[in-house]
This record gives structure tokens, sequence and C-alpha cells, in this order.
């Protein structure tokens, strides 16, 4: 009995069922398996149909190319695909459901509803507006993140930390300048004061390096940036 995973000599055929090599007839849906009858086709149905698969592409090029449709139906492919074809499939804007298994493997286009199309036109004009209100200290505090379990985001301030620093990260008021802003910075304690008021007082978790440790401003966010003592 002929294997589905044999190379198979194509002179020789015989029904997948019984070995019989007389009045042979291939089945339509695979055109891999061959039967003698329709009786050894349903007799062998329940070991045949867990590989039998149509195959529109190579149903097509198996006129012009025979061994490379045979090879295709042999190793289950359905289809070549492009490297275009796999750059839409890596960027999300086509799957393997919609490339394979067709004759003609092109990405099956959008199924939107005109509501589900002015949604996105209104959520792409929101997104446009903000962008244009946004201020650049909107958007470098927009771009400070803050890995999970490792810091924490305020109202007022984030900070977050690494095997080595402690980093805390402050908005300061429009048109603040940094004469207006005072940080006392010790081993076990941080003090932020902004035009003589305390913005930020209290006792470090553990000692930092005061002497390695220091604080900028750019665009108007305070940045400090203190060594951890054990690391």
């Amino acid at each position: 009995m002929a294997s589905h995973f044999e190379d198979e000599d194509p002179t020789v055929k015989e029904c997948a069922n019984c070995g019989c090599t007389d009045n042979l007839g291939r089945c339509t849906r695979c055109h891999s398996a061959w039967f003698c009858s329709v009786k050894c086709q349903k007799a062998y149905w329940p070991f045949h149909k867990e590989w039998c698969r149509k195959n529109d592409f190579a149903d097509m090029i198996e006129k012009e190319e025979p061994k490379f449709a045979k090879w295709m139906r042999k190793h289950g492919k359905q289809a070549v695909v492009k490297d275009d074809e796999v750059d839409r499939i890596e960027r999300k804007t086509a799957t393997f459901d919609d490339m394979y298994g067709r004759a003609n493997p092109k990405p099956l286009p959008p199924s939107y509803t005109a509501e589900d199309i002015k949604r996105m036109a209104a959520a792409e004009e929101r997104a446009l507006l903000n962008e244009r209100t946004l201020t650049i200290e909107d958007k470098e505090w927009a771009e400070i993140t803050v890995p999970e379990h490792m810091g924490m985001e305020c109202s007022k301030y984030k900070w977050r930390q690494n095997q080595s620093n402690v980093e805390v990260f402050m908005r300061l008021p429009t048109g603040c300048s940094s004469k207006a802003v005072q940080v006392e910075l010790e081993a076990n304690s941080l003090s932020v004061r902004i035009h003589g008021e305390a913005v930020m007082k209290g006792d470090l978790f553990l000692p930092v390096k005061k002497d390695a440790s220091t604080w900028i401003i750019h665009d108007g966010i305070l940045e400090i940036i203190m060594l951890k003592r054990y690391r």
C-alpha cells in the first residue's frame, strides 16, 4: 500500500485501501490518493481524511508544473508566499488564512462598515488634534516610561529604578527657571523646593551615594539621578 509520505514511482499506481492496480480513480479533492472503487474509497476514508485537503494553488499549476504541484500536495503546502506578502503578515495587515488555500493568494480586503470608517476617521482626527496641541514638555513627559514593578507614576512625579540607579522625574511649572529650583540630595533623604515651597521631602528607602548623584532640568522636567550605595 502506498504511503502518503513516501516518494511514489509515477509509473506505479495502486489503490490506497486494497493495493489493486486496475481501474483506478484519483481522489478529486486532494489528487494524491488512488482507489479502485467507491467501496474502497469509503472504507479508507477514516484514514484518508486526516490529510485529504483541497489545494487550489496546486490544481492551478498542475498542468504546467506537475512535479511542483505534487510536491506541494505531499508537503501540505498551500501557496508560495512572496517577500512583500511575508511583510504584510508580519505587520498583521494580513493573515495566513487570507493568503493560503486559494488559487489567487491575495489578502482579503478589510470588512469595514461605513460606521466603522467614520469612527476610525474621527479617532484619527482627534489623535492629530491632540498631537498639535501637545507642548514639548507634554511630549517629553509622555516619553518617560516606568517599567512594571520597577517604579511608580504619581500625579506630580514619576520614579523608576534599575540595578544601579534610581531616577525621579518632576514636571516644573510653566516658565520656571533653574534658579527657582532647590534640590537637597543627601545619602538618606531627598528634598525639592520650587520658589521656596517644598514639593517633595522625605527619607529614602535605602541610602545612595550623594557625591555620585546629580540632577538636571531639561524641557521643563526636573530629573534626579541617584546612584544606589548597595547594588
